[in-house]
């Protein structure tokens, strides 16, 4: 058992890493190839993709992992299941995301096709739950692990090749659906079934604890994805790239530290009164307080930083360490928003918090609209840290008042 956890452990970070690296290494070669315009338009409109791919896909990947682990009866029609609903509900996403590209100001064809690639990309989490719910993390990390490096090596030879951008999406989104294949014909075929008698049942099973399960991860990925969706309906030309670019390093270091506190999100679970939630709601405000050591470290260092920022992106992208180093005092309001969104998850207030996360969007919304027809300096930045102000302020009241 030990050492499974440490090889699981060990794949795992292995996967991480992987997922950042590359990801990091294609925004940068887009950016640099394509410069500043088209990278904005890249960055909005995958944003906006995976804030309606989100609500498509239920997160049915977790709710198969959890179901399968409980061992329920119909364990093995979960998978057929499954894909149906995620493709059902895509069929209805592209065409409910043709009236957000025109709203927004998007590329529908760029945004409908990340659309697509995100949901295939749930997919492949779908399949691949019948590892994970046995504890196997090895196969799922090897498998996402050569996506990984075949989605960013192949988008990198069509970058170079200087084809259109909207051929990178395609490509990886190819990728995605081929990796799908492949992670659902490893699962043996005694254990996936088509029953006729079961359908209803257990769509209904899965559409139910989807629903409720999607939330707290709807409103992480507003958390994530709000900024530049609505960045790009303020901004455009280079400005939005640069802008996107600095909101970006900001959710890959968050990223970074919400990974270290879904680590306590089993222990929270199981905690049976106020004082034991009270500790260990003590024990991340540390993380918060830590978070602030970020922003102020690249503060002081933002002119080493932007001399390697432009030699990684070129001149277009000569704002950005400057911006960045405004923009990441957003980084601890974020902290704090995932422990409020932990805590409501584990406790059972999901729908309380999604409500409130959702009323403060709209909020964030008017304070963009706001403070981008007033004469100010930077009122890009300042709109990002008020939202990010308003959303951590309104997930602690909602926490609070749930838990009371």
């Amino acid at each position: 058992m030990i050492k499974n956890w440490k090889e699981n452990t060990v794949y795992i970070s292995l996967m991480q890493l992987t997922l950042l690296g590359v990801n990091f290494f294609l925004i940068t070669i887009i950016s640099r190839e394509y410069g500043a315009e088209i990278y904005g338009e890249y960055a909005a409109s995958k944003s906006l993709s995976v804030l309606i791919g989100t609500a498509t896909v239920l997160s049915l990947a977790l709710v198969v992992t959890k179901l399968r682990a409980q061992n329920v009866y119909f364990k093995k029609s979960l998978f057929s299941n499954s894909y149906f609903l995620v493709l059902r509900n895509l069929s209805i996403a592209l065409a409910v995301i043709f009236p957000l590209t025109i709203l927004f100001g998007r590329d529908y064809p760029l945004s409908a096709i990340f659309l697509i690639g995100f949901v295939f990309n749930e997919m492949i989490h779908i399949a691949l739950a019948y590892f994970q719910a046995d504890g196997n993390f090895v196969t799922t990390s090897k498998q996402i692990i050569a996506r990984t490096i075949l989605y960013g090596f192949g988008a990198w030879f069509i970058v170079i090749n200087g084809l259109q951008i909207i051929w990178v999406v395609i490509y990886q989104s190819a990728i995605l659906f081929v990796f799908f294949l492949v992670a659902h014909f490893s699962i043996p075929k005694t254990e996936i079934i088509k029953d006729k008698d079961q359908e209803k049942s257990t769509r209904k099973e899965l559409n139910n604890s989807g629903r409720k399960m999607v939330l707290t991860t709807f409103s992480s990925a507003l958390i994530s994805e709000l900024d530049i969706v609505l960045l790009g309906l303020f901004y455009f030309g280079p400005a939005l790239g640069v802008l996107a670019w600095s909101r970006r390093i900001l959710e890959i270091i968050f990223q970074l530290l919400a990974a270290s506190l879904d680590i306590l999100f089993p222990e929270l679970s199981r905690a049976k009164d106020k004082n034991e939630i009270q500790n260990i709601r003590d024990r991340l405000k540390r993380v918060f307080f830590f978070s602030f050591i970020i922003p102020v470290t690249f503060y002081l260092l933002r002119d080493t930083a932007g001399d390697i920022l432009v030699s990684l992106l070129g001149e277009d992208f000569r704002e950005v360490s400057s911006q960045t180093s405004l923009i990441l005092f957003s980084l601890p309001l974020m902290v704090w928003s995932r422990i409020n969104i932990i805590f409501s998850r584990a406790l059972g207030f999901e729908v309380n918090i999604t409500k409130i996360i959702i009323s403060a969007s709209i909020i964030s919304y008017l304070v963009y609209f706001s403070l981008h027809n007033l004469n100010i300096s930077n009122p890009a930045i300042l709109s990002i840290i008020t939202s990010q102000t308003i959303i951590s302020i309104v997930t602690s009241y909602s926490f609070r008042k749930s838990n009371a």
